[in-house]
């Protein structure tokens, strides 16, 4: 009784998604190659861009410090990347955020044998949807790019930048009708038919509704794990703090040797024996 009244609070929950809500953009986008293509060709302002890739929740591990999971990373047919995140906190998508995000993209890439000046990065292109002007300048789209101050600002050909979208404005120009939809719960009242009949899939068709159900409650074990192991890692810190040996805090996390010791690298710490 309570497993069906939890699958009926979430088909409600659906109905009222929209794509703004970063949980729902991702389910969305999953092999969705007209959606993201209709995106990226509004977005980059390139009628001719194809979609080669989508990957949503792309985790991207850290032995150092701290991982990133990437909302949408996508590859396109010219071998240029994109990471997309769709924000409507203004504290998650600081400049300090892109620029992570995209050294995180570029680690991807650099593997052992890397030759600078024979081999090359792909373009990278970090992309913010936000729901608020964050940074305060009233346009509809923002790109930043590295320049060079004492050559009157050209541009660095590192063949990186982030992009900014600010969701606030939704005037009547390609840009500005996509981001109206990025705020329709009804599926009826998107100008793209691309997007429409996808949501109208996940909102509407029952397999589709289904679908976004188990997604969803994918998602919310997931968040369970993850705040699970962020609380394990306390518990080690604290206990290492301590002077307590590996094996006393493996008993007491329920994680491996090899996991503890994994962790302790990362934070630079040496347990006692």
């Amino acid at each position: 009784m309570a497993a069906h009244k939890d699958r009926s609070k979430l088909m409600d929950t659906i109905q009222h998604f929209r794509l703004i809500d970063d949980t729902y953009f991702n389910s969305f986008m999953d092999d969705n190659f007209t959606g993201m293509r209709l995106f990226l060709r509004i977005i980059m302002d390139d009628p001719k861009l194809e979609v080669l890739r989508i990957q949503t929740q792309r985790e991207v591990s850290n032995i150092y410090g701290r991982s990133v999971r990437f909302d949408v990373f996508v590859k396109d047919a010219a071998g240029a990347e994109y990471n997309i995140e769709v924000q409507r906190s203004d504290a998650w998508a600081t400049p300090e955020r892109a620029r992570y995000n995209s050294s995180m993209m570029d680690t991807m890439t650099v593997k052992k044998g890397f030759e600078w000046g024979k081999d090359h990065l792909p373009p990278a292109h970090v992309i913010f949807i936000t729901e608020h002007d964050i940074l305060n300048g009233g346009k509809p789209i923002y790109h930043a790019y590295r320049t060079i101050t004492e050559m009157n600002h050209q541009r660095l050909e590192d063949h990186a930048d982030v992009i900014y979208v600010n969701a606030e404005i939704q005037d009547d120009t390609a840009l500005g009708r996509l981001m109206h939809d990025m705020f329709c719960e009804n599926p009826d009242d998107m100008y793209y038919q691309e997007l429409a009949e996808r949501s109208r899939y996940f909102k509407k068709d029952e397999h589709g509704v289904m679908k976004m159900c188990e997604a969803m409650e994918k998602l919310l074990e997931e968040d369970r794990a993850e705040t699970r192991r962020e609380e394990n890692q306390k518990i080690i810190l604290n206990l290492v703090k301590k002077g307590m040996g590996l094996q006393f805090i493996a008993d007491v996390t329920g994680w491996t040797l090899e996991q503890i010791q994994s962790f302790l690298r990362s934070q630079n710490l040496q347990p006692a024996q």
